[in-house]
């Protein structure tokens, strides 16, 4: 990109930690780098054409009442007044005066920034007026440019905008780039409308299969962390109530799901979550474990979805991790009819739920115990049955030392299978979850009798009450 007075190149592509600035700067970058014979002013003029012809100004989920979307314009006087504009803020002829910007936190000249020229910053209104009374938040010339270019690297979802960010700028940049990619490509075939529309019918899901495809090519280019965080605004700055919500995948979820995405597990966890997919259009849809795909049914004929398909719809285990709620239930539900590995439980419950390690141990020598205490069918089926009928910490309790404990010693092993100190440090601490202790026990023996071949009735579950009930005892 050709140099241009008055303004800082690095200040308009360096990653600050502002979501949409950011965006808009990779978005500056990808450009650049097609048309490097254009200055900052060109470019800005090229993707408001864009804007203006291609997708007929309809960027009011960005800017309220800009020189773009305001419908007293015709065509060519949006194209003019945006470009006046951008001139004056080169020109520096309504700087209003010199200090801190808000976004990039240089010391600078600084422009007013309100919803017709930034996301989400308030406006001069009596609703939204500013401290001193300013007409909005001062900002710097390049944080405005940067912004001009977001709706280049965003994407439509469920009616609102939608931007992923994260404190990888890898994957902030991936998500920018690959964005205008496609709008360039959908340009250059003219087909494009408008801001690009994402697959997905849910932002959870969104988040998912973004983690899918950016850690393939993070892989792919070299990249060897596993850990990182995403965020995932969703926003619309249209109307008389602009709002956004905030979906995050923290970084202990995002090493979960990696680790899910493994040769080892993949298979496992990817048939686990397929039976979750939900979709309004196919309410009575049902996952075939045979198939790999959903049947749905309607008036005795059955469609099959494929999975390129209903991956893409709202998957209610993908909301669960997002809003920390436990999903040890449904892993309960898979493991009763289907084999699902234990490695899976065990991630989970020491990463994201704060097990200890010594815990998950201490359940796996339970549940040795009751294979080699009970040689039939008949005698796990019974403490199966025990085990559901726990529904509070004192049936657990007793379970444990009459069963495991107590049996234990009148068998004369000479080993003892819980002292004291793990009783009450892994199995029964004041933090401990006894239900999540019950429940991982109970996957624990319902894989083991899948590997070992053995059929027991597999009714014997938890009530939908219990399932449902989120007391934390």
């Amino acid at each position: 990109m050709k140099q241009i007075q008055n303004v800082n190149k690095e200040w308009l592509i360096t990653s600050i930690g502002d979501p949409f600035a950011d965006i808009g700067g990779y978005v500056i970058k990808e450009l650049e780098e097609r048309f490097p014979d254009k200055d900052i002013l060109e470019l800005i003029e090229y993707v408001t054409k864009i804007y203006v012809d291609k997708w007929k100004a309809k960027l009011n989920p960005f800017f309220l009442n800009s020189k773009i979307t305001q419908p007293a314009f015709d065509a060519k006087k949006k194209v003019e007044e945006t470009m006046r504009y951008f001139q004056s803020l080169i020109d520096e002829t309504d700087c209003k005066g010199t200090g801190i910007c808000r976004i990039t936190g240089q010391q600078t000249k600084l422009f007013v920034a309100g919803r017709d020229n930034s996301i989400l910053s308030g406006s001069g209104t009596f609703v939204n007026f500013h401290h001193t009374f300013e007409g909005g938040i001062m900002v710097s010339k390049e944080a405005l440019i940067r912004f001009h270019f977001l709706p280049f690297g965003c994407m439509y979802l469920q009616g609102k905008i939608a931007l992923i960010h994260s404190y990888n700028e890898y994957y902030t940049e991936y998500f920018a780039r690959s964005n205008c990619k496609l709008n360039l490509a959908a340009i250059g075939q003219n087909t494009s409308t408008g801001v690009l529309q994402s697959e997905c019918k849910s932002p959870g899901t969104a988040l998912f299969r973004f983690i899918d495809v950016a850690t393939i090519d993070y892989k792919r280019k070299g990249g060897n962390k596993k850990g990182g965080s995403l965020t995932l605004y969703h926003f619309s700055n249209f109307g008389a109530s602009p709002e956004v919500t905030v979906y995050s995948v923290p970084n202990q979820l995002f090493k979960f799901y990696h680790f899910t995405q493994g040769p080892e597990v993949k298979a496992d966890w990817n048939s686990f979550i397929a039976g979750y997919y939900v979709s309004g259009e196919y309410k009575s849809a049902k996952y075939n474990e045979e198939t790999n795909h959903i049947d749905f049914e309607k008036k005795g004929a059955i469609t099959t979805i494929p999975e390129s398909d209903y991956k893409n719809w709202t998957n209610i285990v993908y909301n669960k991790l997002l809003n920390g709620q436990s999903i040890l239930n449904d892993m309960l539900n898979r493991s009763k009819k289907n084999k699902f590995n234990f490695l899976i439980v065990k991630t989970y419950q020491i990463h994201l739920r704060n097990m200890k390690k010594e815990t998950i141990s201490k359940i796996e020598e339970m549940t040795e115990f009751i294979f080699s205490a009970n040689k039939d069918e008949a005698g796990i089926e019974k403490a199966i049955k025990k085990l559901n009928n726990a529904r509070n910490p004192y049936l657990l309790r007793r379970f444990i030392i009459k069963d495991i404990i107590v049996k234990n010693y009148n068998e004369e092993n000479p080993n003892t299978i819980i002292t004291v100190e793990e009783y009450a440090n892994y199995l029964f601490p004041d933090t401990s979850l006894w239900r999540e202790i019950r429940d991982v026990l109970l996957i624990a023996i319902y894989q083991k009798l899948h590997a070992r071949g053995l059929k027991i009735n597999s009714d014997l579950g938890l009530n939908d009450e219990e399932e449902n009930d989120n007391i934390t005892e």
